[in-house]
């Protein structure tokens, strides 16, 4: 229902070794900081955008967040909510004329948090399914699916799944991404099946890879980019990412004015370039969701 558990969990090691080891404390409110890329949201000209006026703290969005899962949210060493998702709640914000509060909320609990009136919106990270779409009401914002990771130069050649084949590729065990490689060996490369080295954690994988141990990596799309943006001289993402899903920003059903006022502000900020441009701060423009895709469930089922 969520964004994959696996990621979150896996990539605290590598939370400790970007953002300076530093502890990450337990749920609450937190302030979010703006991009480290230098990212200016300017305030906006009055729009035609009612600001909610039913909000948990008035005068703020309230966005519920797992912070754990970087380059979509995490913190960094002053304790400061940071990444795609936060430059986003900051951006649709400032279009209704409002601040932004991110509250940390582990992701097994957030939905429950949101309907238990905890926070106003849920921005972490959260693949649309039909189950989601029954409990909540969605604004759709990114896509995120698998990505194959090789070093820098490409030296296999690999640029398509199918060039996996005969291959040696790293991933994490019980993944989607192992999963994939199954599915592959059992179909496109079942007369020259991959050969599927798996670790427990993605940041193994992706070593194992820089150390030529393997032929690529396979990882969720938006860590793949962020791996690549981390050490651009080391890595580079082969092809274009695949089983690609819509994440949306999660509602209470029954609050109609925020929803309203929340699908304006998306459009507008993909309208003025502003969602591009966080994208493109992020290397993340392989996860820009067409604009007719906003708006995923004005009214979602109560059954």
């Amino acid at each position: 229902m969520t964004a994959a558990f696996k990621g979150r969990i896996a990539l605290s090691a590598f939370l400790a070794l970007t953002l300076g080891a530093c502890a990450l404390p337990g749920p609450g409110v937190v302030k979010a900081s703006p991009s480290t890329s230098g990212l200016a949201i300017a305030s906006p000209t009055p729009p035609p955008i009612t600001p909610p006026t039913n909000l948990v703290r008035p005068g703020t969005v309230t966005f519920l967040s797992d912070t754990t899962y970087p380059p979509q949210e995490s913190m960094d060493t002053n304790n400061q909510a940071v990444g795609f998702d936060i430059d986003i709640a900051q951006a649709l914000a400032a279009k209704m004329g409002l601040t932004v509060t991110i509250q940390k909320t582990d992701s097994p609990q957030i939905v429950g948090a949101l309907l238990a009136k905890k926070g106003d919106a849920i921005i972490s990270a959260l693949q649309v399914t039909p189950d989601l779409q029954r409990q909540v009401a969605l604004v759709a914002y990114f896509r995120a699916g698998q990505a194959i990771l090789v070093r820098k130069g490409n030296p296999s050649g690999i640029t398509a799944l199918s060039d996996l084949c005969g291959k040696k590729v790293s991933v994490q065990v019980q993944s989607p991404e192992e999963n994939s490689i199954d599915e592959l060996n059992g179909a496109a490369c079942k007369d020259s099946k991959i050969n599927k080295q798996v670790y427990p954690t993605d940041l193994q994988a992706v070593l194992i890879l820089k150390q030529r141990g393997v032929d690529a990596a396979l990882d969720d799309s938006p860590v793949a980019a962020y791996f690549v943006k981390q050490t651009p001289d080391q890595l580079e993402q082969a092809g274009s990412p695949f089983k690609m899903n819509a994440e949306g920003i999660g509602i209470d059903p029954k609050n109609g004015e925020l929803l309203k006022a929340m699908q304006q502000a998306m459009m507008a900020i993909y309208q003025d370039g502003t969602y591009r441009q966080i994208l493109t701060n992020w290397n993340l423009l392989d996860g820009e969701i067409p604009a007719s895709q906003i708006v995923v469930t004005p009214s979602p089922s109560t059954s």
